[in-house]
Order: structure tokens, then C-alpha cells, then sequence
């Protein structure tokens, strides 16, 4: 079936001219993205890149990501294990301790070759990561936001409403309508266009390039 909509074309014609723009500006072409959302897909596809990230189309809890990025090389090195988690249509695998839910696989197969796959091509030496604040359900705390200050990554940005004077890495989005957080980021997107909101205030292609945000 052929997708139709009253603003279809006009948004297939604004995100290719706008995916050319932005991948005009990138400089930094081989770089990690991490992320516990499907956010690093999307801004790799955004991009035109490979990806070179094994955390794409899947999540995982916050406090995992915490933990995963804070010993990556040990996560990396270990085998999934697969389970069946009751309400779960989708393939679901421990790596060691932490879960990861393989939301966009259909099959156990399939999220384990890609997952392989991607992890051989992880830059250690041009990592990035990117996560959300969402204190409101106790998910990350300022605590775990701080923690990846002390880690060796390159650059992080976390996603949030609030100011924190010993964290300067934080990327202002807006409120959540109801919860006391940044709002649905991956679902936000304008009326008309079906750009993502969190792109209006954010340069990310400026933060690969230079580590910086605006």
C-alpha cells in the first residue's frame, strides 16, 4: 500500500532536503553512538551512516545503560542470554546482568546477529553517548547522571528540564504535559512536518563534530 496523508509529500520532500543539510555539516564520520533509546538509530539513519553502535533498535532500563557504558568493554565481551518474559512479543536477552529488549527484531536470531555484528565495529576511541533525565519515576537519578562525568567517554549529553551546576552536559528539552520530566522525546514530533522537536533545540551535529551542544 502506497502511504498517502495530507502532508506526505511535503514531508518526504522537507526530511531529504534536510537529511542533505545535515550531512553536509558532519565532519566526524566514524564515531559511537550510545544510547538506551532508539534515538542513536535515528540519528545515525539521519545521517547516512553505518551503524557503528550495537544499541540500535532495542532499549534498555536507564540505570542498565548507566552500568553498561560505565564497563563497556566487559559488557560488550559478554553473550546474550536469551529469555521469554511474560507480555513480551519481541525478543528479550540478559547480557550478563543487564536486559536489553530487541523491540524492532522479530526474531531471537535476527537481534543476535545484528547485535554481533555492531559490536565489532565499536570506536572506543570516538565513543558518545546520549540517555534522558526522568527523575519523576526514580529511573536516573543525579547520581547516575554524574556518574558519566568520571567515565572516558569522549562526550554525553543527557536529555532534561532541569539545570545542574556540576553537570555540563545536559541538553534542555521541554516538559513532559503531565509528568514532571522531558517529555516523549522519540514519539514528540511537529504536526506537519514530523520533525522530531527535540532537533529545534538541539544541534547534535554540532556535538559530534566538537563535543559542544547549544
Amino acid at each position: 500500500m502506497v502511504a498517502t496523508g495530507k502532508y506526505y509529500w511535503l514531508r518526504k520532500i522537507y526530511r531529504k532536503v534536510h537529511r542533505f543539510f545535515l550531512q553536509k555539516r558532519l565532519k566526524n564520520h566514524d564515531f559511537t553512538l550510545l544510547a538506551p533509546t532508539c534515538i542513536a538509530g535515528v540519528i545515525y539513519h539521519e545521517l547516512g551512516m553505518q551503524f557503528l553502535s550495537p544499541t540500535i533498535n532495542l532499549w534498555m532500563y536507564d540505570k542498565d545503560f548507566v552500568q553498561f557504558v560505565g564497563n563497556l568493554k566487559y559488557y560488550l565481551s559478554q553473550k546474550l542470554r536469551f529469555v521469554k518474559i511474560e507480555g513480551e512479543v519481541t525478543p528479550t536477552a540478559y547480557l550478563d546482568d543487564i536486559l536489553i529488549h530487541f523491540n524492532h527484531y522479530h526474531t531471537e536470531e535476527e537481534a543476535a546477529f545484528k547485535w554481533y555484528e555492531r559490536c565489532k565495529r565499536v570506536n572506543y576511541d570516538n565513543l558518545y553517548v546520549i540517555m534522558a533525565d526522568q527523575p519523576d519515576g526514580g529511573v536516573v537519578t543525579h547520581e547516575d547522571m554524574l556518574s558519566l562525568k568520571r567515565l572516558p567517554l569522549r562526550n554525553k549529553a543527557v536529555l532534561s528540564i532541569r539545570e545542574y551546576e556540576d553537570i555540563d552536559y545536559i541538553v534542555h528539552l521541554p516538559k513532559d504535559p503531565v509528568k514532571d520530566c522531558v517529555n516523549m522525546y522519540m514519539f514528540d514530533k511537529s504536526k506537519i512536518l514530523a520533525r522530531y522537536r527535540w532537533e529545534r533545540v538541539w544541534n547534535y551535529v554540532k556535538w559530534i563534530n566538537q563535543g559542544v551542544q547549544l
